[in-house]
């Protein structure tokens, strides 16, 4: 029997996932798995516990055994993102998990049907072997907004960072690296200046221009992308909205069948 691996990310989306496989194969066909990044909002580990307690089951921490957080991996790589991606993700995220994975593994991930996570969940499965990678939101027709309503039915208190207006839960502590929008990083430093100071900080001394401002044409039509460290980015420009539970009647029928 395969093993079932519930790869769960202190978000919405993946508890949702998450509890869906439980009630459909049980506890036993396999762990909840989260990767630590040592990066995560002080609320999302209140969070997790109400979904281990809503699992009914333990949730199995892993780690990087070389780097401490994200924040670990920018220092001592002397990068933080470019146009070679962001190490932090390896680092903290994919090289544990292959040194959890075994061969036979059922990976369940929390892709929603929001059109974004479609996309990304096609690109996610062609780096594993076929069937061994399973999307019960995208299967379900749930989005995330969905998901944010489904916990909301189960009594249990989305992380705090979904209220004041992130798009994810994730990476709080020190802010996401794959980040460019001026958006993000302007709502970032208006919820958490000190956090925001340490990032802009590191950013500066290794000249990594996180924020993408527009884009205009070169002399010869080229495109040429406007970037600006993070700490440029004016004070009052406009921060990005919370997703707001949007629940239907398909949403519905889920909330009934998850809320025990």
């Amino acid at each position: 029997m395969s093993r079932r691996v519930r790869w769960f990310s202190d978000g919405a989306a993946s508890a949702v996932a998450t509890k869906l496989d439980i009630r459909e194969h049980g506890a036993s066909a396999g762990p909840v798995v989260i990767c630590d990044t040592g990066a995560e909002d002080e609320d999302n580990y209140r969070f997790r516990d109400d979904c281990a307690e809503w699992f009914g089951c333990e949730i199995t921490v892993i780690k990087s055994e070389e780097y401490d957080s994200v924040f670990d991996v920018w220092e001592k790589r002397r990068y933080i993102s470019g146009h070679a991606g962001a190490p932090c993700s390896g680092a903290m995220k994919f090289v544990p998990r292959l040194n959890f994975e075994k061969y036979g593994d059922i990976n369940i991930f929390g892709y929603t049907a929001d059109p974004n996570d479609r996309k990304r969940a096609e690109r996610l499965a062609g780096d594993f072997r076929p069937g061994s990678i399973e999307t019960p939101l995208i299967t379900r027709d749930i989005t995330k907004a969905n998901c944010l309503a489904i916990l909301e039915g189960a009594g249990i208190q989305q992380p705090r960072t979904y209220a004041m207006g992130f798009p994810n839960a994730n990476c709080l502590k020190f802010g996401c690296a794959k980040a460019q929008s001026p958006r993000y990083w302007a709502l970032f430093r208006q919820q958490f200046p000190d956090r925001f100071a340490r990032t802009a900080a590191l950013a500066r001394e290794l000249g990594a221009q996180l924020a993408v401002m527009g884009e205009e044409k070169g002399e010869k039509g080229e495109r040429i992308v406007i970037r600006a460290f993070i700490d440029d980015i004016p004070d009052d420009f406009p921060t990005t909205d919370a997703i707001a539970p949007s629940c239907d009647l398909l949403c519905s029928i889920n909330s009934k069948d998850l809320a025990s």
